[in-house]
């Protein structure tokens, strides 16, 4: 019966070949079904992010790494070679970083579940989000770059050539210093958004003379979304040479103003009434401060000052234009008169 078994299964049957992979490949598989069958029927006992997560991410990973596990000591068993053997090792070194990266991501989510809230984030949110996405892409460069060095480090001939560049690695530091110089001064500018915190993930900023949302923040720029949604694309080293505005660096709710500029004659008291009714209506208010003010008086004209609360610069902004649209209909309808105009003696003066 040895005998047979050996003649069947043995280095030097076909059969063995055959037989001895398929049921490895097999049994890996059935390994991570069984893997996922308990973490499925624990995810539906209690619910959880991660679980969903993980169910959702690590199958492909999962389901080519656990064969591969058991294939490769068959390599050795058959005598294949050096050559498959570091073919295997680093189609399994690969597969391992592909694992922990789906693991990192899964995470992110899991972190982000935490701090995000769907229609407003508090700044202390925003400021872990955006360290949460840097940190990730670094942890993931991390990953790929010690991948890449396992599997050359594995091969003899890439290992004495990386010997030979050691050697000379002063020189090879400062040529890719010198020409890796904008590059690297965006990845600090990255630790410094990162921690520093100047802008953050959702901040409402306006940049060049355009208003927008911080969309993105990666290592080497930021996404800015604007009001008509177009993408600005801005390096980061940009932030530390240039002023911007932020509107929401440590809260997004905002003190908004709207100028109107009215002859002397102009009913104030009046006018003050017909704005706290105006935007009494307006739910973009939130409720906290409104007031009309006469802040300065001209020679020709007297300067109205509105100003109003709300929860975002993007409801300031909707709500600055509706007050102005009412308020100088209000203006044009009932006292047309009180407009600002020329008055005899400023003719008479031209």
């Amino acid at each position: 019966m040895d005998d047979f078994s050996s003649l069947l299964f043995g280095k030097e049957s076909w059969l063995a070949y055959l037989v001895l992979p398929v049921f490895s490949i097999l049994i890996g598989v059935f390994l991570s079904w069984v893997f996922f069958t308990i973490l499925k029927f624990r995810s539906k006992r209690k619910p959880s992010t991660l679980k969903e997560q993980l169910l959702l991410r690590l199958k492909r990973p999962v389901y080519i790494l656990l064969p591969l596990f058991l294939v490769y000591p068959l390599f050795s068993y058959f005598g294949l070679g050096v050559f498959w053997h570091k073919v295997i090792e680093a189609v399994l070194i690969l597969n391992f970083a592909w694992l922990l990266i789906v693991v990192l991501m899964a995470l992110e989510e899991v972190v982000k579940e935490r701090f995000e809230v769907k229609e407003e984030h508090k700044a202390k949110d925003r400021k872990v989000l955006t360290q949460l996405r840097f940190i990730k892409s670094m942890a993931i460069i991390i990953i790929i770059t010690l991948t890449i060095a396992s599997i050359l480090w594995n091969i003899p001939a890439a290992r004495k050539l990386g010997e030979t560049i050691l050697t000379s690695a002063g020189i090879m530091g400062i040529i890719i210093g010198v020409a890796a110089q904008k590059s690297i001064s965006n990845l600090v500018a990255g630790f410094q958004m990162a921690f520093a915190q100047p802008l953050k993930i959702d901040d409402e900023v306006e940049i060049e003379g355009e208003f927008g949302t911080v969309e993105d923040v990666t290592l080497t720029y930021v996404v800015v979304k604007t009001w008509d949604w177009r993408r600005l694309i801005l390096p980061l080293n940009y932030f530390n040479d240039r002023p911007f505005v932020n509107w929401s660096f440590n809260s997004k709710d905002i003190v908004n103003t709207v100028l109107f500029y009215v002859d002397y004659s102009f009913p104030v008291v009046e006018f003050r009434k017909k704005f706290m009714e105006v935007i009494g209506e307006n739910i973009l208010w939130d409720k906290r401060v409104a007031d009309l003010l006469v802040t300065e008086i001209g020679d020709r004209t007297m300067q109205l000052r509105a100003t109003f609360s709300t929860k975002n610069a993007t409801a300031g902004w909707n709500l600055r234009c509706a007050i102005r649209e009412e308020l100088m209909g209000f203006i044009q309808e009932t006292y047309p008169d009180a407009l600002p105009k020329l008055r005899r003696t400023d003719i008479d003066e031209v």
